[in-house]
């Protein structure tokens, strides 16, 4: 039989990228390689860097269990294997650009109020760009060109790391924001679609089994559980979300059936597994994450000042950056609204408001200092 479709699951360690794993090898039980099209699915997991060690090892773990149930096995994925991403040539245009670019003055204008509603009209099309201009007043920004000595030191540091995601925020010279999230994209998206750009390339279709619950936020939940995209070869490239209408709890109970254990860091107060920490990141969670996960601490604090060196605003403010947006934290208002993850870590021990340390939360750290940390879990994994 000829093979026209290739299928594969994507897994990230995380609840419901494990419910899709449990439902395609579910799919295997019920009717062998034939449930799709006689060619074994493949299954992907990127590697980013900026993962918690026991997500990584959890991964490991769902690798074992199915080698050991159906003969498959999962594929690490990472933006170094991509031409030109965050390898020493992309390094080398950065560098070039950094050089021309910090040598001159820049001009920013921050539009606001009023004019960011005549800036929406000329997006929309419903008035001329010349109309829009004309009734701007906002403030000009002006940042001088950056000392000599700033761009050697800049450049000494814009080299590949072999770490994905702080070789992504080098380059950008920030960190990934609430509307600019090219940690998903540029770290775990792409790498995959190399794998999988050379069969559509070749006129195979692919169909990506996705853990996507439309309960998981408002954006997502606009999202249709099947779409279609065509390629210029002519094949598809179908993404399927089984799980679009199933609960936290539908997914965590598919992994029971199987006997399959859950990622632990969903023991330990974490909602989101991924990325440690996300740039998502609540309130609650942050404060459990600093509590157990310290040397991760000190990690994103170094990571903010080397990022901080390559860009441009920090670089000359003498300032880190901030791995957490300003939707996120509550930063300073001085410095764009952003808290570098120390001043996060504080905020995150306050009560309500962000003003007053809470006097629970102190008894919480004392207990933990003094007895260690107990289970913790948002999902009822405790009980």
């Amino acid at each position: 039989m000829t093979c026209t479709v290739q299928h594969f699951g994507s897994i990230s360690g995380g609840k419901d990228s494990q419910a899709v794993l449990c439902k395609m090898v579910e799919r295997i039980d019920r009717k062998g390689l034939e449930a799709f099209g006689n060619l074994a699915p493949r299954f992907l997991a990127a590697d980013n860097g900026h993962e918690n060690p026991i997500t990584l090892d959890h991964i490991a773990y769902l690798d074992d269990w199915l080698r050991k149930r159906v003969g498959l096995h999962i594929e690490i994925v990472s933006a170094n294997d991509v031409p030109g991403l965050t390898d020493e040539a992309a390094f080398a245009r950065k560098r070039a650009m950094l050089r021309e670019e910090w040598s001159k003055e820049k001009r920013r204008t921050r539009h606001k109020g009023a004019c960011n509603s005549r800036r929406a009209a000329w997006r929309a099309g419903t008035i001329m760009k010349a109309e829009w201009i004309a009734g701007c007043d906002c403030p000009v920004l002006v940042s001088p060109p950056v000392p000599d000595n700033l761009i050697e030191r800049a450049l000494e540091l814009l080299h590949p790391t072999g770490i994905p995601f702080l070789d992504m925020a080098m380059l950008h010279g920030r960190f990934p924001g609430t509307k600019t999230r090219f940690c998903t994209e540029q770290t775990k998206l792409i790498p995959m679609m190399h794998r999988k750009r050379p069969l559509l390339d070749a006129g195979l279709s692919v169909i990506d089994w996705i853990g996507e619950r439309a309960d998981e936020s408002p954006a997502r939940a606009k999202k249709p559980p099947i779409q279609l995209v065509r390629h210029p070869s002519g094949a598809r490239q179908v993404l399927y979300r089984p799980i679009f209408r199933w609960s936290a709890a539908d997914a965590f109970a598919i992994s029971e059936r199987h006997g399959l254990r859950h990622n632990p860091l969903y023991t330990m107060g974490m909602s989101r597994v991924g990325c440690s920490t996300c740039i998502m990141v609540r309130k609650r969670e942050l404060r459990m994450w600093a509590m157990r996960f310290p040397a991760e601490v000190d990690r994103v604090r170094e990571w903010e000042r080397l990022v901080s060196l390559v860009s441009r605003r920090t670089a000359i403010a003498g300032t880190p950056a901030s791995l957490l947006p300003a939707p996120t934290v509550p930063g300073d208002p001085a410095d764009h609204g952003r808290a570098t993850i120390d001043k996060a870590i504080e905020w995150s021990r306050t009560g309500r408001g962000g003003r007053n340390y809470d006097l629970f939360l102190d008894l919480e750290q004392r207990e933990a200092d003094e007895h260690g940390l107990f289970c913790d879990s948002e999902y009822g994994l405790c009980e």
